[in-house]
């Protein structure tokens, strides 16, 4: 058998006038008509794809071959047919409509082979007015899963699979799916792949408009359920599940329970569709996975679980007013809250958790001058909260030691600002701090003992407080040049010896103290 580095799985169903396009494409490609196939599979066309796939296969009888099925539920039949055909090392699926970049399968096949990894994303890119998901291709990642990327949140099969990684896992596309048999596959093979590579410096596929005719409201919610018991399947309970099935309840079901709670459309279809919605929120989500959605949509969903329908619509209907006011935030016992419609309302009592935003507080922040002053080490910044105000400000400096643990913590001195503003242009005039870190007085009033101490800033805010490493965002004339040790104070215990101190930088930006014992240098008068 001829084995070929890739298998491109081309799926054709009434697409003769892209069909040229797509192939021209195909033929090429860098990697060159000797490394690679095209199994096309004429998916029941009634229009001439027939007889384009016939006239090409004649032209290119070394690369392309052709097969028909007869139009399914889905297109798995045919996507799996050109599987079960394929003798490619890797192998992507493709519709006729799109189109590859001339080097596309020749970076994703380096990125592969360097990388050993089971599947890569390239770049993909819309050729039209249909939008596509790019938030994964924001950089090339050369190792990768779908717990600490985006990848998961791109569910169409043009991917580089490995065909070991297929055979092995015994991947096929669900025959039994209205919709999304390619969201099963594909969520399948990123949980069994042990690497994901994506190459996103450049794009690599030109996608072209669905084919796919529109899904019914009970259809869309049907393929969360199928979704969540995939994931379910194949994971444990915990953090990674509930990561990828945050994914699905904030992509599929979002769009589904908001068309039924908000456009006119059939009204058994939407009452199907929202207790449909219901039951799986009940049955088969964790509130961990709702801790991962937007406080919004998280309410919506506690509405719908709870049988509030008019009130789930209410929440719909605010979250799509783009004219809507500020949302006000609540703080209390350093807990922030959002207060959206039904925050604390007796008549569906929803817990305080599906409102808090504690951990969703970003804090914006700068070290802008570093210098000594004798035994001092004096830094200015800033650092606030983007969603707070800078009023009833607490921030300090912490000095963390790092084998220990042990800390140290410096007050630090307001500078107002009034021309500090947060991303939105609101003013945060306060956020600015100065501190002199005395190591010769630590808090017990003895010198800052040796070791290595990392610096932090602990930015707090009307009782909200929240630590960041200071360093890694710097102005540009912050002085990072190693400089000679400075003198601290005589060591406690050590006649005749002395600490010294020698700030530096670690390989990931975080600014860093060394403090050492030593005997005094000769004087060099």
């Amino acid at each position: 058998m001829n084995i070929k580095d890739v298998t491109v799985a081309l799926r054709v169903c009434n697409q003769a006038a892209a069909l040229d396009d797509c192939l021209g494409s195909l033929a090429a490609q860098s990697l060159g008509t000797d490394r690679f196939e095209v199994i096309a599979v004429d998916d029941g066309s009634t229009d001439e794809s027939g007889e384009v796939l016939a006239r090409a296969a004649h032209r290119h009888p070394d690369f392309l071959r052709v097969g028909r099925v007869a139009r399914g539920l889905s297109p798995a039949a045919a996507r799996n047919w050109a599987l079960s055909q394929a003798v490619g090392r890797y192998v992507i699926f493709l519709e006729a409509g799109d189109r590859l970049a001339p080097d596309a399968l020749a970076r994703m096949v380096a990125s592969g082979d360097t990388n050993e990894a089971d599947v890569v994303l390239g770049k993909l890119e819309s050729s039209g007015r249909h939008t596509v998901a790019t938030s994964m291709f924001r950089k090339n990642q050369s190792h990768t899963d779908v717990y600490s990327s985006r990848a998961y949140w791109s569910l169409t099969p043009d991917k580089l699979f490995r065909t070991s990684l297929v055979q092995r896992r015994g991947l096929a596309f669900p025959t039994d799916m209205p919709i999304g048999d390619d969201q099963a596959f594909t969520a399948a093979a990123y949980i069994g792949a042990d690497n994901v590579s994506v190459v996103g410096d450049r794009t690599c596929v030109v996608k072209g408009p669905s084919q796919a005719a529109p899904a019914s409201l009970p259809d869309r919610v049907a393929l969360v359920s199928r979704m969540l018991a995939l994931v379910g399947s194949q994971l444990p309970e915990g953090p990674r599940r509930d990561r990828l099935h945050a994914r699905h309840l904030e992509v599929e079901l979002a769009k589904a329970t908001a068309a039924a709670l908000l456009t006119d459309t059939d009204q058994a279809e939407r009452e199907q569709a929202l207790w449909g919605a219901a039951e799986l929120l009940r049955s088969q989500v964790s509130p961990g996975a709702l801790a991962l959605l937007p406080r919004m949509l998280a309410v919506r969903y506690a509405l719908l679980a709870r049988g509030h329908a008019p009130e789930a619509q209410a929440i719909a209907a605010f979250e799509a007013d783009k004219d809507r006011p500020g949302v006000r935030k609540t703080v209390e016992n350093g807990r922030v809250f959002t207060t959206l419609p039904f925050f604390r309302d007796p008549r569906v009592a929803l817990p305080d958790e599906l409102f808090e935003i504690t951990d969703d507080m970003t804090v914006s922040h700068a070290l802008q001058k570093v210098r000594w002053d004798g035994p001092v080490l004096v830094l200015e910044g800033y650092g606030f909260f983007e969603q707070l105000s800078t009023k009833e400000r607490a921030t300090r400096v912490v000095l963390r030691e790092r084998t220990s643990g042990v800390c140290e913590s410096f007050a630090t001195t307001a500078r107002r600002d009034d021309t500090l503003t947060n991303a939105k242009g609101n003013p945060r005039a306060m956020g600015r701090f100065s501190a002199r870190i005395n190591l010769a007085h630590a808090s017990d009033g003895w010198p800052v003992p040796p070791g290595n101490w990392d610096l932090h800033l602990a930015v707090s805010f009307e009782g909200v407080t929240r630590e960041v490493r200071l360093g890694p965002r710097r102005g540009d004339d912050v002085d990072t040049t190693a400089r000679r040790p400075v003198v601290v104070a005589p060591a406690p215990g050590a006649p005749g010896s002395e600490l010294v101190a020698s700030a530096y930088y670690t390989k990931s930006g975080g600014l860093s103290v060394e403090v050492a014992q030593r005997r005094p240098l000769p004087d060099a008068g």
